[in-house]
């Protein structure tokens, strides 16, 4: 038979939550090598001081507020990116520097391609392709992944000044305290619960989301071209782009800007983890962006090559049927609606779970 812990068996059901939520508020701002060591003394030493006499909530206003009791297991160094986001902070620049550098170098090999193939002979094909493609795609990686760890290692260092908090709880204060006149005593009621299950944000879905971003991003501003109409005809590739590239230098701004917003959106689920009033307000405010620059790109800009049907038709002959059905307003309107309707659904989704799991503590909760 086990023997419990020590201090463990006196502790009610109320007790043993504030517990192990001030475990998690402490645990959650340390390396992930150091938690479970640290849970571990935490619980014991809890444990020890309830022995000595006192309320749990006594206990854990003895011990502090969890973020500046953590900072004791921490050397205690300035860094730019402290141990609350670094795990996060290292993982997503670890995907973000991989798909950066396969996408904008990919990109720089598919122009090269398309500058080979023109060449007469099959020798002068490959010639051309290696000596612009691994040039040019070499630079395009260096230039995209260094703005790539400039652009994560920034949003992680504003929310590592600022101490922002994707809790979405604030602190709160006892009445005790109040009646003290104490502005910043920290107490036992800021702590935020232990998230229900359904309300974890799996990063599988941070993943797809990220990957699709960068890639989608680096192919519109390294290899545009490569969203055209190809005909192969007598050893020439014909091409007739698809995009308007006399506007290119207003549009890829706005399109960039676009994606953007959506990263900083899946960088918020990403480091809150669970759906909370934070991750509800970012995917309502990145959203909101999202579509405003979706409409200006699809609606305002003259985003389609005013030439597209025509040079289609001419190109591909009789074959080239469907393209009498081009109509660029048309395929504006629907890709406008399908993500508008993707966002609502995005946003409506964030808002179910945020009010049904966002704030209901894992133990509270029995659907």
């Amino acid at each position: 038979m086990c023997k419990a812990k020590k201090g463990e068996g006196a502790m009610n059901h109320a007790e043993q939550e504030w517990k192990e939520r001030y475990i998690y508020a402490v645990t959650r701002r340390l390396p992930k090598k150091q938690r479970r060591e640290v849970a571990l003394e935490l619980e014991e030493l809890i444990s020890d001081m309830l022995e000595d006499g006192g309320t749990i909530e006594e206990v854990l206003v003895r011990l502090g507020d969890p973020a500046a009791f953590a900072k004791k297991y921490q050397d205690g160094a300035r860094c730019l990116i402290g141990p609350a986001y670094f795990d996060n902070y290292i993982w997503l620049l670890r995907i973000v520097l991989i798909c950066t550098a396969a996408g904008s170098f990919a990109a720089g090999m598919i122009e090269a391609v398309r500058s080979g193939v023109e060449q007469e002979s099959v020798v002068q094909a490959v010639m051309v392709t290696v000596a612009r493609g691994l040039p040019g795609g070499l630079l395009n990686v260096a230039a995209a992944c260094l703005s790539a760890f400039g652009a994560v290692t920034l949003i992680f260092a504003i929310l590592e000044r600022q101490s922002i908090n994707l809790s979405g709880r604030g602190g709160q204060r006892s009445n005790a305290a109040h009646l003290a006149g104490e502005t910043d005593a920290w107490t036992p009621a800021a702590l935020e619960p232990l998230p229900h299950k359904k309300a974890v944000i799996s990063r599988g879905d941070n993943v797809v989301g990220i990957v699709f971003i960068l890639i989608f991003g680096m192919l519109l501003i390294f290899a545009p071209g490569l969203f055209s109409a190809m005909h192969w005809e007598n050893g020439v590739l014909e091409a007739v782009p698809l995009f308007n590239f006399e506007q290119w230098n207003r549009i890829l701004p706005v399109f960039v800007l676009s994606l953007a917003v959506g990263l900083v959106d899946e960088i918020v689920q990403l480091v809150a983890g669970r759906y909370c009033k934070a991750v509800l307000f970012s995917s309502v405010a990145c959203g909101a962006v999202q579509l405003l620059l979706s409409y200006i790109v699809l609606k305002v800009f003259p985003l389609w090559n005013p030439n597209f049907a025509g040079d289609v038709q001419t190109m591909y002959g009789a074959g080239a049927w469907w393209a009498e059905l081009w109509n660029g307003d048309m395929v504006s309107n629907v890709l406008f609606g399908f993500l508008a309707l993707v966002t609502l659904i995005e946003v409506g989704t964030t808002l179910y779970k945020t009010l049904r799991y966002g704030d209901v503590p894992s133990n509270q909760h029995t659907a």
